[in-house]
């Protein structure tokens, strides 16, 4: 665990992009105005996580929906629906918890910008040379 970067957040190795899993699953709660005055490294993780959860409940609800069926047209259906949406968010939820599917990272990956490692958690900062071309 970064006791530095949880003691700072703005320290230079969570604003390198340095996060361990700790940072990254505590990033991922992030909501409102601590999303806001967090560090770039742990916005970059939490919006990262925030969409992989989404996808994965779009991808979910769509198949949950066929699967659980339309309710035969009385008033199941709304109840269905309902009951539907709340199984498709728990199932997400538990996708994504913790190291999730992998797509956070790579979207991580791809908002991280250059020059700034996203090396993997415990590993040490390195910053690529930049060559101007």
């Amino acid at each position: 665990m970064n006791i530095a970067a949880i003691a700072n957040p703005a320290a230079p190795s969570v604003q390198a992009g340095l996060l361990t899993e700790a940072d990254r699953a505590r990033a991922a709660h992030l909501r409102g105005a601590a999303l806001r005055t967090a560090s770039p490294a742990e916005q970059r993780a939490a919006v990262a996580s925030q969409f992989e959860a989404i996808l994965v409940r779009q991808m979910l609800g769509k198949t949950l929906t066929s699967m659980l069926g339309s309710g035969g047209g009385d008033g199941d259906s709304a109840a269905g629906g309902v009951y539907g949406d709340m199984l498709t968010d728990t199932f997400a939820s538990a996708l994504t918890a913790g190291r999730g599917l992998g797509l956070g990272r790579m979207i991580e990956q791809q908002l991280t910008p250059r020059g700034v490692s996203a090396a993997p958690a415990g590993a040490p900062a390195a910053v690529a040379p930049q060559t101007h071309r």
